[in-house]
């Protein structure tokens, strides 16, 4: 009995220690996770039973007909979700830096037959192919703690550039994700980046928050 609960207290030690390690290296080396993380943090079963696509999606509202850009695609899982949910007469839309996260993502999409539905790039979220005030919403999951933290209200900016005047941004963070950013921090780099909060979702561990233009709520 000993040493099962030797040999169990050292199994989440290493666990923990190797958390801890990626939660270190994603603080001191901000960028895109390997596919094979993001393939374990985006689709392992327990990560999408207390988070998956409708938490990720809550603040976003009714997305028929809409042009939804989630920005950061990992493996697809949350846009093949909008792709669905905007209907024949929406445009789902997904940009990652990493040419692997577009492939992977182009290929799950086609596999569930919405893919006729979606526009794929590979782009950074500091400068994206969309033009102004293209997008009714955007999206951003678990990603912008990705981007470097000097260029973080920039790429906030970006996505306020490709937003119409009364669009949203909706952002998600989940703590386990070695890029996690506080829920106060990225308030000020909302503001700092010309947004302002609508809505804020909260449960232990996980955050969404709605914010729209600072011009769309001026009368």
């Amino acid at each position: 009995m000993r040493v099962k609960r030797k040999w169990g207290l050292g199994i989440l030690g290493a666990l923990g220690l190797g958390f801890a390690a990626v939660r270190i290296n994603g603080k001191l080396r901000p960028g895109p996770m390997t596919m094979k993380l993001e393939q374990f943090f985006l689709t392992n079963p327990v990560r999408v039973a207390y988070f998956g696509p409708r938490d990720a999606l809550r603040l976003a509202g009714d997305l028929s007909g809409l042009r939804v850009l989630e920005v950061g695609i990992g493996v697809g899982v949350v846009l093949s979700e909008i792709a669905h949910r905007v209907g024949e007469g929406g445009q789902a839309y997904g940009v990652d830096i990493q040419s692997e996260a577009v492939r992977r993502t182009e290929h799950r999409l086609s596999t569930e037959g919405v893919l006729s539905r979606t526009g794929l790039a590979t782009a950074s979220a500091t400068e994206m192919p969309w033009a102004d005030q293209s997008m009714d919403r955007v999206i951003m999951v678990a990603m912008l703690g990705e981007v470097a933290p000097s260029q973080r209200v920039t790429a906030l900016e970006e996505a306020r550039r490709v937003l119409t005047p009364d669009g949203l941004l909706v952002i998600t963070e989940f703590w386990p994700d070695p890029h996690y950013i506080p829920l106060a921090k990225m308030v000020r780099h909302l503001r700092q980046a010309g947004f302002s909060v609508v809505d804020v979702f909260e449960k232990p561990m996980l955050y969404s928050v709605s914010a729209k233009p600072v011009r769309a709520l001026e009368p």
